[in-house]
């Protein structure tokens, strides 16, 4: 695998489309501090999905936008691709060239791509697992990282085994097994909380279905027992018939004989025979009907007996169906209640959201007026970067204007210096003399002064002496003067005499004053146009900020607009589940009314039926007592008759009251028949409005019944005795409820198994993969435990070094120890070394970890900050001897490490504030200067000179430098920009195209 090139755009200072194209072997990346050279780290780190700010040198994320610069606006997005070749295979890909690109927008959005797909950060880092490049592998060392593996804490020195290892994605799945089985636990938690409560209902509703299955039992029993009870006494009935019909007819038979006597005596009889007969025939008349009026009035009574028991079973269901209809009624109500509270609540919560939608109308309008007046500030901004560039336009002219002037002075200066004959000796001699003169006067004065001004103040008459003194002082400072005078001719004579005209109103320097007056101007205006531009950027910050807020409000307020609607939706559902209950009761109510009115116009029948059957009764006690008091006449006439006869009398009315005894007996015959009748019908109907079944369905059971009556009627008293002890509240519904409620236990059951069972997979899986991770931590441990031994003694030519685990029966979390041992010194822990040491033992085992595992390009951030010249030797030659295995990228300050790289990055902010990258191609005669350089430790004397706006690298290489090499070097190290100077002469735009031609 092999890092092809990094693309960067608006991160950080790189605000410009920047490509870097990266080299096999060593590269270094060179430049001042502050020019970004850390930043192509970040940018490294950032498109390998680093998700913590401050590992960026940044408080939020959105800061790795570029921000923009006094001359430069803000971008709004940030975008880094890194290209990778992957001809080997080693990332899981089957393409031979992967893109990783991450972008990020100043609304909070990100994005991650593979060769163009959009995917997930975790997919980014899953994709770079094992293979020691990653965020927090060991393929990006900082100077933070190496303090990490120095740290106190040997458990932050893990993460460069576990990488080591290829354990990261085992130990990444062991990590997931656990968050699983962590999810499994809760499920398994939920499920037994579930089990349970469904236990319950399933151990009670058991319970009601036992109870229910019993009472469904004892009823299905109780029925058979009145079925039977009611057969027996339906056969008893019939029988009872079948035996009154033979005995009517034997009864009949025999009236029949008697009858047929009393014709016979009645024949011999001549006189009123046929009277007799005739009132005879009248009478059976008479007692056929009597006997149909009897059985009539018996079916009336029985008929009104039913009757008045449906009469009271109806007003019975109509007083339940009262109650149930006043329940009904009263949960009508109370659900009404209901919709009203909840109608309530949702006419608050409308105005609510009403006042949120107000209030996000109100931000969007604030957030647009902020972004209306930003738009205007970066408008009069750029009208003012306009105005500064017409002014460095002007002041450019000006600067030639005064680069001519100049030029004009000293052209004209040099030319009336040389028409003056002015020599620069000669006026300095005339002006040393007029000093020496003026210094001698001033010394001889001041001397005569204190010796005159000592005598007046003696108050001495002036003596001859002092006169002659005062005369010869005034004498010498005569001859003083006079040579003064010489002295100051002499100096005037060597002082141009053409200042005048220079330093005149019109001169040539007066014209110079007033170019360096308006360049002054200039820049003074520049500056307050800047100062603008700088208050428009700060109130561009201030409305970001306030817009930022305002989004962040208006974010909360769209979150508490969902959350109301939530409600909302949720108040409007239980308004319609309680509308949708209440109209379902007033369907019960409706259809509970409906039951009564047909229960009361079942009443009104009943009574009109019984009412009217009692109008029947009292009509066929009319009609009977008519008939008897027919047949008593006849009787009369009868006897009347008979007892006109005088003979055969007396056997006459033997045969008569024979026969009237087989009358009444056929008569209480026919009467019972009627009643038997009316019995069976009873018997039929009642078991009919009973159980709603025909009793003649089960006339083939009728004479299969062997049980006596008695222990029927014992059997349906334990019955009900049963029945009664099973109580009233009988859940009819509960053995199909019961059923479904197991039907949902046996699922939850088998539910709860397979997630037991899935929990012990999972730990089975955590615990394999457990201790493969273990195995190869191990063994990869012990690998680097050698390797770091080796490597330690190359790096410090001798001395010992160790790892240690510290608690070796936990592979997994142990931390590890390093002791070191540099020669001459004790062993020690890593902490009581030097800050060289340390970071050498730190590079010794980032190389030993390198024998294990290489990874495919790493990133070194000033890690040799810390060494001396001879470290820095070994570093550089261990750095080297892993350049064919692996690709390094080098940012160092150091001009050994420098030397050891095939390749140079400069970054450079020609622009403040603007990153860019100057790339150079070192070639074989570079090289050899290199190796040369590189030999001579001894004569090496390191200096670290930068210059202020970034690091000036040669643009080609330099074909002129043949001999003494390593003093060339030096000095153009040492004078960058005069080494520049010196070996092109080409413009800027020529420097740019021969540097992307090479």
């Amino acid at each position: 695998m092999f890092l092809k090139s990094l693309d960067i755009f608006g991160f950080k200072s790189f605000a410009d489309k920047t490509h870097i194209s990266f080299s096999n072997g060593i590269t270094a990346l060179l430049g001042p501090n502050g020019c970004g050279k850390s930043n192509v780290v970040d940018a490294m780190k950032w498109v390998l999905a680093e998700s913590k700010s401050k590992n960026l040198r940044a408080e939020k994320m959105e800061d790795v936008i570029f921000a923009g610069t006094a001359n430069r606006p803000a971008l709004n997005v940030a975008e880094v691709a890194l290209t990778i070749m992957n001809e080997n295979g080693l990332l899981p890909l089957e393409d031979p060239e992967i893109e990783i690109k991450r972008r990020l927008y100043r609304s909070g959005e990100s994005q991650y791509f593979i060769n163009g797909r959009q995917v997930g950060p975790s997919e980014i880092r899953k994709l770079f697992m094992d293979t020691g490049v990653g965020k927090a592998a060991y393929s990006v060392m900082e100077q933070g990282k190496i303090d990490q593996i120095l740290s106190s804490k040997p458990e932050d020195r893990r993460y460069l085994f576990e990488e080591a290892a290829g354990i990261s994605r085992s130990k990444a799945e062991c990590a997931e097994a656990e968050r699983e089985l962590e999810k499994t636990r809760q499920n398994i938690t939920q499920i037994e909380i579930s089990l349970a409560e469904i236990k319950r209902s399933y151990d009670t509703l058991k319970i009601q279905a036992e109870k229910t299955t019993k009472y469904r039992k004892v009823k299905e029993e109780l029925f058979n027992i009145q079925l039977n009870i009611q057969l027996l006494k339906l056969k008893g009935f019939i029988e009872t018939k079948a035996r009154n019909e033979s005995s009517i007819k034997e009864v009949e038979e025999k009236r029949d004989k008697v009858r047929k006597e009393i014709e016979e005596i009645n024949n011999s009889l001549t006189e009123n025979t046929d009277l007799v007969n005739s009132l005879q025939e009248q009478v059976y008349v008479c007692q056929n009907e009597l006997t149909q009026i009897q059985s009539m009035k018996n079916g009336k009574l029985e008929l009104q007996k039913q009757q008045k028991n449906r009469l009271a079973e109806i007003r019975d269901k109509i007083a339940q169906l009262e109650a149930k209809q006043a329940t009904i009624q009263n949960k009508i109500d109370d659900l009404t209640e209901e919709v009203g509270e909840a109608q309530s609540g949702l006419h608050e919560k409308t105005k609510y959201l009403e006042d949120i939608k107000k209030n996000i109308e109100s931000f969007q309008q604030s957030i647009e007026a902020a972004s209306s007046q930003i738009t205007q500030n970066d408008t009069e901004a750029n009208e003012k970067r306009m105005q500064i560039e017409e002014l460095d336009n002007a002041r450019a002219q000006l600067q030639k204007d005064l680069t001519a002037i100049t030029e004009d002075i000293v052209t004209m200066l040099d030319a009336k210096l040389k028409d003056a004959g002015y020599s620069e000796g000669a006026m300095n001699t005339a002006k040393s003399q007029l000093e020496e003169t003026l210094g001698k006067l001033r010394v001889f004065v001041e001397g005569r002064k204190n010796i005159f001004a000592d005598a007046a103040k003696t108050g001495n008459r002036p003596n001859e002496n002092l006169t002659q003194q005062a005369a010869d002082a005034f004498a010498e400072a005569h001859n003083m003067v006079q040579l003064l005078e010489k002295a100051l001719t002499s100096y005037i004579n060597a002082s141009p005499a053409f200042i005048s005209e220079f330093l005149a109103p019109e001169g040539i320097i007066t014209k110079k004053r007033e170019i360096d007056a308006k360049i002054e101007s200039n820049l003074k205006l520049i500056s307050e146009y800047n100062q603008i531009i700088k208050d428009l950027n700060a109130s561009n910050v201030t409305l970001a900020m306030k817009i930022d807020e305002y989004k962040d409000t208006l974010s909360k307020q769209r979150q508490n607009e969902v959350a109301v609607g939530e409600q909302l939706k949720s108040a409007q559902e239980k308004i319609t589940i309680l509308q949708r209950n209440i109209r379902s009761e007033e369907i019960n109510l409706k259809t509970n009314e409906d039951e009564v009115y047909t229960e009361n116009k079942r009443l009104e029948d009943t009574q009109d039926q019984i009412d009217e059957i009692q109008e029947e009764l009292a009509e066929i006690e009319k009609r009977g007592a008519e008939t008897v008091d027919r047949q008593n006449n006849l009787y009369k006439q009868i006897d009347e008759c008979n007892n006109k006869v005088s003979g055969k009398q007396n056997d006459l009315q033997k045969k008569q009251e024979l026969q009237k005894k087989f009358q009444s007996q056929y008569e209480q015959l026919s009467i019972s028949m009627g009643s038997l009748d009316t019995e069976i019908r009873n018997v039929k109907q009642n078991f009919l409005d009973q159980y709603s079944r025909d009793l003649m369905e089960y006339e083939e059971q009728m004479y299969k019944i062997t049980t006596p009556v008695a222990k029927l009627k014992e059997d349906l008293a334990a019955a009900k005795q049963n029945l009664e002890s099973l109580g009233h509240n009988i859940n009819l519904m509960a053995p199909e409820e019961f059923t479904e409620v197991k039907d949902r236990y046996e699922r939850q059951e088998a539910n709860y198994k397979d997630t037991k069972r899935t929990l012990e997979d999972l730990e089975r899986v955590s615990q394999e993969i457990k201790a493969k991770s273990s195995d190869m931590f191990l063994d990869t441990y012990n690998k680097i435990k050698k390797n770091f031994h080796n490597m330690f003694r190359r790096l410090f030519n001798g001395g010992h070094a160790e790892l240690r685990l510290e608690d070796p029966e936990n592979i997994l979390t142990t931390g590890i120890d390093i002791l070191a041992q540099p020669p001459g010194k004790k062993l020690e822990s890593i902490a009581l070394l030097s800050g060289g040491e340390k970071t050498m033992t730190a590079i010794a085992l980032l190389f030993a970890t390198y024998q294990v595992r290489p990874s495919p390009f790493c990133l070194l951030d000033e890690i040799d900050a810390a060494l001396d010249d001879k470290n820095v030797s070994s570093f550089v030659t261990a750095l080297r001897s892993f350049a064919n295995m692996s690709q390094y990228i080098v940012i160092t300050h150091n001009r050994k490490t420098v030397m050891g790289a095939s390749t140079m990055l400069g970054v450079t902010m020609e622009e403040s504030g603007i990153s860019k990258i100057i790339a150079l191609r070192l070639d074989d005669d570079i090289e050899k200067i290199k190796a040369e350089v590189i030999k001579e430790d001894d004569n090496f004397i390191e200096e670290d000179v930068e210059p202020e706006q970034g690091v000036v690298l040669p643009q080609r290489p330099a074909p002129r430098i043949k001999d003494n090499t390593k003093e060339q070097i030096q000095e153009s190290e040492e004078n960058p920009q005069e080494s520049q100077d010196n070996q092109s002469s080409e413009t800027p735009a020529e420097d740019q195209q021969k540097q992307e031609e090479e």
